[in-house]
């Protein structure tokens, strides 16, 4: 008998403590409205309403986001003219001036500072489609998506095919940029990350850039294997941005040879 008006006494406590638990939470976050008991129908609403409403906010700070980009971006290209404004007039009274000035073009092509166009080829890079993978294949899903050491090696294939310049979404691939992974995305650049579909240009000879991918032991012929989308197209004409960014070198320095 004891153990049982133990075991009811117990129940009463925890019945009381539950009670004042949902209050009290009810109290911090009315919000919720947890004693008005809602449907699973109407929870189902309301966190899709909340949902929509991230979406749109999302969409509007990214849209505010763009537009402020291409502000900044027609800046730097308007302080850019006055840069050349001011070589020219110095190249001109100078004797080497005009020398010196193709040596500072030159370098800003090298570094990618400069936008380049000129022929190539687009790469459109993707994860597997879903409604093909099989139910029992969800334990190899890590070979039908598209990995950052995936980004590295079509880079580094189209560098050794002779590309003069490559961009990943419309940023500009330098010897300082990363490609590492970001969890669902892939970090590009100093600040950028996408998540696929990735695509990439790269100006060159559209026919070597091309032909490099069907070597037998391309990244090209592994992805397919895999299932992953890999088109490539050559192209008449490729645009590809400058590097937007600073270029610091904090500990690295020049050699200097003794006079």
């Amino acid at each position: 008998m004891k153990i049982k008006k133990d075991i009811l006494i117990l129940s009463f406590v925890g019945v009381l403590v539950g009670f004042f638990v949902i209050k009290a939470f009810d109290a911090e976050n009315p919000q919720l409205g947890f004693s008005n008991m809602m449907s699973p129908h109407t929870w189902d609403r309301y966190f899709q309403e909340r949902s929509i409403a991230s979406i749109e906010n999302y969409l509007n700070r990214t849209k505010d986001l763009e537009e402020s980009k291409e502000l900044l971006l027609e800046e730097i290209r308007e302080l850019e003219k006055v840069i050349s404004e001011h070589e020219e007039t110095a190249a001109a009274r100078l004797d080497r001036g005009e020398q010196i000035r193709q040596e500072l073009h030159d370098s800003r092509m090298i570094a990618g500072m400069l936008d380049i166009e000129g022929p190539g080829v687009e790469i459109i890079l993707d994860d597997r489609k879903r409604d093909t993978i099989l139910e029992n294949d969800t334990d190899m899903i890590g070979y039908y998506i598209v990995h950052d050491s995936d980004l590295l090696e079509v880079v580094n294939e189209l560098r050794a095919a002779g590309a003069e310049a490559v961009a990943i979404n419309g940023v500009r691939i330098t010897g300082l940029s990363r490609i590492s992974c970001g969890g669902p995305t892939i970090n590009v650049g100093k600040e950028q990350r996408f998540a696929p579909p990735f695509i990439i240009h790269a100006v060159g000879d559209p026919e070597a850039l091309t032909s490099y991918f069907q070597r037998n032991d391309s990244i090209y012929q592994t992805l397919i294997f895999w299932g992953l989308r890999f088109e490539i197209k050559q192209k008449e004409m490729i645009q590809i941005p400058r590097y937007i960014g600073d270029i610091e070198f904090r500990y690295a320095e020049p050699i200097r040879e003794d006079e």
